[in-house]
């Protein structure tokens, strides 16, 4: 995909995501060509490898408190709060995987921060649950929300190695997930 001079921050993102995925070692060069622009334009929205980095890392939490604020996890039972989550984390696929893949990010105390949080919300949905007593109690909550954002990251991954086909993807994950989180 070419795109012309006046390219959104967005989908400039969005390119140097799928460029930085194909190839971790990617230049500025190699993004701003994959991106139709010239290195000068990149450099003046970001200056340095790090900050299109620290940009692309924003993004993808912003996409994903998104998704976590469009599945209203506080709304109902916790099979039909999970089903929003992973319906709506799914397609975010190669613009959050990154996240879990770029070490030097690492080092960026305030991203870092934002990351530990990220999944509060989830963790919360999964207490309420448990309270409720849709979900087991004898696990951690912490626990439970990390197998669901686990395998929705599995299922990103199959998806982008063409095993598993993107509409199947939130079942496969559903029945995982709460086959394994059912009371005993």
């Amino acid at each position: 995909m070419v795109l012309n001079m006046n390219v959104q921050s967005a989908t400039l993102l969005e390119v140097a995501t799928r460029v930085l995925l194909v190839d971790p070692t990617a230049s500025l060069g190699d993004v701003a060509r994959a991106a139709g622009v010239s290195r000068t334009t990149l450099y003046a929205r970001f200056p340095t490898r790090q900050a299109l980095l620290v940009a692309l890392a924003s993004e993808a939490m912003d996409l994903v408190e998104q998704a976590y604020a469009a599945a209203r996890l506080d709304d109902g039972a916790v099979e039909q709060a999970l089903r929003r989550l992973v319906e709506l984390t799914v397609p975010l696929g190669s613009r959050v995987e990154f996240l879990l893949r770029e070490r030097s990010l690492d080092i960026e105390p305030e991203l870092v921060a934002r990351y530990e949080q990220l999944d509060a919300p989830v963790i919360a949905l999964m207490r309420r649950a448990q309270i409720a007593g849709q979900v087991r109690a004898d696990l951690p909550a912490w626990w439970m929300a990390t197998a669901v954002i686990g395998a929705v990251s599995t299922a990103w991954e199959a998806i982008a190695d063409g095993r598993l086909a993107v509409r199947d993807a939130p079942s496969l994950v559903l029945d995982t997930v709460l086959s394994g989180f059912l009371p005993r």
